[in-house]
């Protein structure tokens, strides 16, 4: 579950182990989790330098606090997306300075929803791996018949999921409640979804084309505009941007929960959000968090939000994942 945040399987399931210990020397700690004493003694080092176990003396070691780690953790990753949206507009601008002297069509501006969403439809059609999406209000093609049913009639993207292809969303935060609705159909459908905050549409297919609608064609007034790319060293950069905000962005846990504001409310707390952010991600008031999560502590049975945060990683660590599609 902490993998996005950069703490390792190995690492997350030692902590597992001691986390409701004392202290305890590697050896113990190899025993409880079936591995060498060498690597135990290696993965120690590992949660040491995350924040998340110190050495006692005489060989032994001592748990830390997973929340304060994990907030620490969250800090220095919105730091490193931060820096990739930097970029992101960088290179979009240099994309769309391209895109007027290009003369080998391998950018092409496309102006208007009845040009753009033809080509939407059609790449999502001839993906054949995997399909990349960053996903950003405003939207122009909101499904307000948000079923399974309706969605395989209509969302290229859930009938690219259909024949087998990939399918990994980044979305960013503030989503309303339709929205989250039809992410929680998505990522139940195998859908790999993620939040964070993103610089941009986009649209990635196979590494060999993108879609990037024109963020400020969306405003009151402008018509819709849109990139398609095919050049193939600003495709590279393209998904080199997707997969850095992807390795830095909170997954979002559509399996434990049918309510996707739950789910969205146990992916915050594990990426240490504070209860104002989570009420502002959610669209609530800060009172109805609190109570969320008093109703979340005595479903695991646990009394204060340090055993939360270690119950949730212990929760999604054993759950019983659903058969693949």
């Amino acid at each position: 579950m902490l993998q996005s945040l950069g703490v390792s399987k190995e690492a997350e399931a030692l902590y597992l182990v001691l986390a409701p210990l004392d202290k305890a020397s590697p050896t113990e700690l190899a025993e409880l989790n079936n591995v060498t004493t060498e690597a135990a003694q290696e993965t120690l080092v590992e949660l040491q330098m995350l924040g998340l176990a110190r050495p006692t003396g005489h060989g032994e070691w001592s748990p830390l606090s997973l929340l304060e780690a994990v907030r620490a953790l969250r800090l220095q990753r919105l730091a490193e997306v931060d820096a990739a949206s930097s970029a992101a507009e960088s290179m979009y601008n240099r994309i769309l300075a391209a895109a007027h002297n290009d003369a080998e069509e391998d950018i092409n501006v496309l102006v208007g929803a009845d040009a753009i969403i033809p080509v939407q439809v059609a790449i999502c059609d001839n993906a054949k791996r995997e399909i990349c999406y960053f996903d950003k209000p405003p939207y122009v093609d909101d499904r307000h018949d948000s079923t399974p049913e309706s969605l395989s009639a209509s969302a290229p993207e859930w009938q690219a999921l259909e024949r087998g292809v990939v399918l990994r969303c980044v979305y960013h935060p503030g989503f309303d409640a339709d929205r989250l609705s039809e992410l929680s159909l998505f990522a139940a459908r195998g859908e790999q979804s993620r939040t964070a905050q993103v610089p941009m549409k986009l649209l990635l297919a196979d590494g060999e084309v993108a879609l990037i609608p024109s963020m400020r064609s969306y405003e009151p007034g402008q018509e819709l505009r849109a990139s398609l790319v095919r050049h193939p060293q600003l495709v590279e950069a393209l998904v080199w941007l997707f997969e850095s905000v992807w390795d830095q962005s909170v997954p979002i846990m559509a399996s434990t929960y049918n309510d996707p504001r739950r789910q969205m409310l146990v992916s915050m707390l594990m990426t240490g959000s504070t209860d104002g952010a989570i009420a502002t991600q959610l669209g609530i008031n800060v009172r109805s968090v609190r109570r969320w999560i008093s109703e979340l502590m005595d479903e695991l049975g646990v009394t204060t939000r340090l055993q939360l945060g270690a119950a949730l990683v212990r929760t999604d660590a054993l759950k019983v994942k659903p058969p693949s599609r």
